[in-house]
């Protein structure tokens, strides 16, 4: 089947338009790679092998026709399992809603299928999105194809494995505390974070009310840009976000921060991304330090973890949780709801007080600066069996940039232990084209991203 696996959204494309090869055909192609390596890596709740294929029948009938949707026509694709899909089971990767069907398709849904997206099945994910681990106790733990002991990240685990391992050419995950971030890193893929605000949740099952975002998860960056014109609802403006990939990152001011960029990582890691770095210098970066002391004081990620996102997480999902019967539940949602409901309301409200300040203090960074950079998780890979502690630790560089509201990135950036390392950078709000521009310079300077794991469907 190696010829149903194109190297990207354009390739595919190509193809397709030009008669060798059919959505059909690229359809069952990937497919075929669920049904092989799904008992590996156990990366999907519900495959939507039937759809699929009645979808793609129909979408190569409009293109005979001369209706071309665009990019995404006939491209398969997997959505994270809270993200609803009218019909379809959407189970949020949890017992208690095991057999959920929603009557209508999330507003992400609408958009993918209306611009041509086939979607092939809902990935598995963290039970609730409560977890970095990727351990579900009732769907089964998904396994990174890099390394099947070693945790995939989460909670859009599934997404991420998927994604690496030629199950679909591409997914969308969602991310609060750094769920499209973390897996895009341990899986070796591209993961897109927007401005909060900018993708509609209509429809996704909420982890938090201010936090969370969903964003594409991609073989290359142009993919990313691609479902980033789709995703974007209009009313934050239309913006085309293929337009600046070739503009480099010449003349540009990235930064690290001051006693954070570098700070309580693995040296392996630091490794990676002191080498990630000097690339971007070598492309014409200049490379300057910041200073933002809020990420290691108000803005720290324990505190926020805490007193906000399990906050929010109990005021959603608690009075559903305390009148079920606690089986349907596992020990993460279980430990969650109750360190949430321990939280007061006057904890979180002045927090939430204070976040319009710590946004205009880092907004002014960006009056001088274009773009921060730092890590996307601050270890080498760990096994799936580790510590909460381990956990909890891989929250530090997200969650305060989920909490600004800021727009995100985690670009392949090289290898620790054999094992992928995401670099991550940052920018301010609305400003996904600025993202995207750095990340494709970094990406055609490399080769990263173009490496396969040793479980795949492709060549590795």
């Amino acid at each position: 089947m190696a010829e149903a696996f194109p190297a990207s959204i354009d390739d595919a494309g190509r193809r397709i338009r030009d008669g060798s090869l059919t959505a059909e055909r690229l359809t069952l192609g990937y497919l075929s790679c669920v049904e092989r390596l799904q008992p590996v890596l156990n990366a999907m709740i519900t495959v939507l092998s039937e759809q699929a294929i009645e979808d793609a029948r129909r979408l190569d009938a409009e293109l005979a026709d001369g209706h071309d949707r665009g990019p995404l026509h006939g491209i398969p694709i997997v959505l994270k399992d809270n993200i609803d899909t009218g019909g379809v089971r959407t189970t949020v990767g949890s017992e208690f809603l095991r057999n959920r069907i929603p009557d209508e398709d999330a507003e992400i849904t609408r958009r993918l299928k209306r611009a041509g997206a086939i979607i092939i099945g809902k990935a598995n994910q963290s039970e609730f999105s409560s977890g970095s681990s990727g351990v579900n106790v009732f769907h089964g733990n998904v396994h990174n194809p890099w390394d099947l002991e070693r945790a995939p990240g989460g909670s859009s685990s599934g997404t991420g494995a998927a994604v690496a391992s030629g199950m679909a050419l591409a997914g969308i995950g969602t991310d609060a505390g750094g769920s499209v971030r973390q897996p895009a890193s341990r899986c070796g893929i591209f993961g897109f974070r927007p401005t909060f605000g900018r993708v509609s949740l209509a429809g996704v099952w909420p982890r938090t009310r201010t936090l969370g975002a969903a964003g594409p998860m991609t073989r290359c960056v142009k993919d990313a840009a691609h479902i980033m014109n789709v995703l974007v609802s209009q009313e934050s403006g239309p913006e085309d976000f293929t337009l600046r990939l070739g503009d480099g990152v010449g003349g540009l001011r990235l930064a690290l921060i001051k006693d954070y960029t570098f700070s309580d990582i693995d040296d392996e890691v630091e490794d990676v991304l002191r080498h990630a770095v000097d690339v971007l210098s070598r492309l014409g970066a200049e490379i300057i330090e910041v200073e933002i002391p809020a990420l290691t004081g108000d803005l720290d990620y324990a505190r926020l973890f805490s007193n906000v996102l399990l906050y929010e997480f109990n005021q959603i999902l608690g009075d559903q949780y305390r009148s079920a019967p606690k089986h349907l539940f596992g020990p993460a949602v279980h430990s969650d709801i109750e360190r949430g409901a321990a939280v007061t309301e006057d904890t979180y409200t002045s927090i939430l007080r204070e976040r319009s300040k710590h946004t205009a203090r880092v907004r002014e960074v960006f009056q001088h600066v274009d773009a921060l950079l730092a890590p996307v998780l601050p270890n080498v890979t760990p096994l799936q069996t580790a510590g909460p502690e381990v956990w909890a630790r891989g929250r530090q560089f997200n969650l305060p940039f989920s909490f600004l509201g800021l727009p995100a990135v985690s670009v392949p950036a090289g290898f620790a232990c054999g094992m992928p390392v995401g670099l991550q950078v940052i920018a301010d709000t609305m400003e996904e084209s600025l993202l995207l521009q750095i990340s494709s310079a970094f990406e055609a300077a490399t080769d990263f991203h173009a490496r396969r794991p040793p479980i795949s469907c492709e060549p590795v």
